[in-house]
């Protein structure tokens, strides 16, 4: 009877859902989409009133140089943790300050994404946060790379990553004449699935800048419209995430030991999995004793009520099921976006 009422409320979810679908497409088209703040309800009503789906639609951006572009600028190094682990340095900083070319590049695809309502996160105000959590992490010795903590810090749906080269023109007489050639990628920030790209090359002024703002401009829609698609479709099917649940080692415990119920820690795991992902969606790829690791487990993204739903608290709602139920202790210890890593040790 649980499992009848429980796909019954997820139909009806899903119905909710394609609802949303329905109204982001009708909403874009190249046209501004209305601001969050343009769709709230009356002030004296804010309390009380669910959030509606549609405000929250548009996905949160942030626009990153390509790993290409930082080597190019002596941005990107290899570096090793004190216990010998390599790791990739990303010096976002000295990348902006490097040219003056860089950050006006960034602001053209920022303010061509704000027009449009998209909520957006500068990367200079991002690395400010940034350096304040690496001295929290410092001091509680976590080992994480820039970007991942900067990603972890800011909580992107969308990264866009920008790639480019303002060559001299050899072909043309005027010294002082450019080509400029570019790649701007829109990637999940939770799977690195590349979502939609704008390729152009050989294109030939004397200012790099304005160049690339009447390029991108032609482009945006197209753009624009294929984000939008590719979000509404984590609305409607939940946003895609890894789940690897490990014991701990020393543990004295098994995921192939049996709860109370009779079941093993490994079948609760499963059966939590059916009914807390949507429509069942996962895939099992690794069984063993010690470790359970899915792919392509797919999380709702929005409560009933229409307010943001994430993915840490999945996770912690896990956690807290994990103990109640199997009365074993769950820590989350992820630290990509998209890579939930829950360790399993006695009580």
């Amino acid at each position: 009877m649980f499992r009848i009422k429980h796909y019954l409320k997820k139909a009806g979810r899903s119905i909710c859902y394609v609802f949303v679908v329905i109204l982001l497409s009708s909403c874009s088209n190249g046209k501004a989409t209305k601001s969050l703040a343009e769709q709230a309800t009356a002030a004296d009503d804010y309390e009380t009133t669910d959030v509606h789906a549609i405000q929250q639609a548009l996905p949160s951006l942030m626009v990153i140089p390509s790993d290409n572009l930082l080597n190019e600028y002596g941005a990107l190094s290899n570096k090793k943790y004190d216990n010998g682990r390599k790791y990739v340095f990303r010096d976002y900083q000295h990348y902006l300050q490097a040219n003056k070319d860089n950050q006006q590049i960034l602001s053209v695809i920022q303010e061509a994404f704000v027009n449009m309502n998209y909520p957006l996160t500068d990367l200079e105000q991002g690395l400010k946060q940034l350096s304040t959590q690496e001295a929290t992490d410092m001091a509680d010795e976590l080992e994480k790379d820039s970007k991942t903590l900067l990603l972890a810090t800011i909580q992107p749906d969308i990264i866009l990553e920008i790639d480019y080269r303002n060559k001299m023109d050899l072909s043309s007489h005027d010294v002082t004449n450019r080509s400029l050639s570019y790649t701007l990628r829109a990637i999940d920030a939770y799977t690195n699935k590349v979502v939609s790209s704008v390729n152009e090359s050989g294109i030939d002024g004397n200012e790099l800048v304005p160049l690339f703002k009447e390029s991108l401009e032609s482009k945006m829609s197209t753009f624009s419209q294929d984000i939008i698609n590719y979000f509404s479709d984590i609305l409607y099917r939940g946003r895609e995430v890894t789940l690897r649940v490990a014991v701990e080692k020393g543990t004295n415990v098994h995921l192939t030991d049996e709860n109370v119920e009779g079941d093993t820690y490994a079948d609760w795991i499963v059966d939590y999995l059916d009914v807390h992902s949507v429509k069942g969606a996962y895939k099992l790829q690794r069984n063993t004793d010690d470790e359970l690791y899915f792919v392509n487990v797919r999380i709702k993204l929005l409560n009933e009520d229409g307010t943001q739903y994430s993915v840490y608290k999945w996770t912690r709602e896990f956690c807290k099921e994990i103990k109640k139920n199997l009365g074993v202790k769950a820590t989350n210890k992820a630290q990509g976006l998209g890579e939930i890593l829950v360790t399993i040790s006695g009580l």
